[in-house]
């Protein structure tokens, strides 16, 4: 789903309007430049009134007639006159107090399109595999929000949705799952999502206890949660990333560390598979250059993972390792990786008939995961 952000310049620092591409994709459009191209195929349009100009709103105005057509949402202070009688003078639009709890915004945007996390899944999907996908991705929608609001982590959550993707994997196989995550409309999401189902199937194959395989299914989850404070406009960027860009994205396991010291009701293993799945054996790794022993065997199977499904990831600007290429570009890697680990995960990845996954026509347009 894609929504328009209009606003008289750029958004005021203290409009809640700027939290919305962290769980949306979005566009800002200035109110003098609205249009029937502008707008494009967006759903919904989010009007901030603050700050706005008496010419900007004439522009807006004149133009209203090209986002009649969709839902749009109009923040206004409560006590300010001055906004109130401008959203009315705007006519068709729902207005909204910016006080509001965004909890409260963040649902209505989501009620306009009732888009079921469901509804693109293949056909023939598991119950089982349908019925973990949707709680997980329940999941990673309060994660983000958690991450926004610096609010609690829903735990109970993560656990519920750890063992039913234990379970789904277990009574349907590796391939159903990774087939299912294929289908998300985000590539942040879908990444995260295959790490989870990885992880799981990775560590029940080496004979770790049930317990340990719900936590790296949560660690998978939750690895990239640094990626919340990253708007989805250069997480979901179909182009190759700037080298700005890029600084930005690799900074998610600091901003992962920044949203987590806080959380105690998440465990350390948790904490440092988010932390820490960008470190390598040798030291070349990141945020913190660890080394050897203080890289945890948790860590490491979720490091592995990630670098297999970033390597098996569609991306506009490159084509998708086969599996089998990406187990061989990770063995070049050397002292980097935990090569006897590797080793067991290259033959849990055959067990399960992964040598020939594809990725989904519809993910090329992706963005960047990794």
């Amino acid at each position: 789903m894609e929504i328009v952000l209009i606003s008289d310049g750029s958004l005021p620092m203290d409009s809640p309007v700027r939290k919305l591409p962290f769980f949306f994709s979005a566009r800002l459009i200035d109110m003098s430049k609205v249009s029937p191209r502008a707008i494009g195929d967006a759903q919904i349009a989010v009007v901030e009134l603050l700050k706005a100009s008496d010419a900007g709103l004439a522009a807006l105005k004149s133009s209203w007639g090209s986002i009649a057509e969709i839902p749009v949402i109009c923040l206004v202070d409560k006590n300010n006159r001055r906004e109130a009688i401008q959203a009315a003078a705007l006519g068709k639009s729902e207005i909204m107090q910016r006080d509001t709890p965004f909890a409260l915004l963040l649902r209505r945007i989501r009620s306009l399109t009732s888009t079921d996390a469901g509804s693109r899944l293949p056909e023939g999907t598991a119950k089982t595999t349908v019925k973990a996908y949707r709680s997980s991705n329940a999941f990673l929608e309060s994660l983000c929000f958690s991450a926004a609001e610096s609010s609690k982590i829903q735990v109970n959550l993560m656990s519920e949705s750890a063992s039913e993707v234990l379970t789904a994997l277990s009574l349907d196989g590796l391939s159903s799952w990774m087939d299912a995550v294929q289908s998300h409309h985000s590539a942040t999401y879908s990444h995260s999502l295959a790490v989870a189902g990885l992880a799981g199937t990775f560590a029940k194959s080496l004979g770790w206890s049930e317990s340990d395989c719900r936590e790296v299914i949560a660690g998978g989850l939750i690895h990239d949660v640094g990626k919340m404070r990253i708007p989805l406009s250069i997480l979901d960027k179909a182009e190759r990333l700037t080298d700005e860009e890029r600084a930005l994205i690799d900074r998610h396991p600091m901003f992962g560390r920044e949203i987590l010291k806080p959380r105690l009701e998440i465990s350390i293993d948790i904490k440092k598979m988010a932390i820490q799945h960008h470190e390598l054996l040798d030291g070349s790794g990141y945020p913190d250059g660890l080394k050897g022993n203080r890289i945890s065997q948790k860590v490491r199977l979720i490091t592995i993972c990630d670098i297999f499904a970033a390597l098996t990831e569609t991306r506009a600007y490159k084509d998708a390792h086969s599996p089998r290429g990406a187990i061989a570009t990770m063995r070049d890697m050397g002292p980097k990786l935990d090569q006897k680990m590797l080793l067991q995960f290259a033959q849990m990845v055959l067990e399960n008939g992964l040598g020939e996954i594809k990725r989904a026509t519809a993910f090329a347009k992706a963005g960047t995961a990794a």
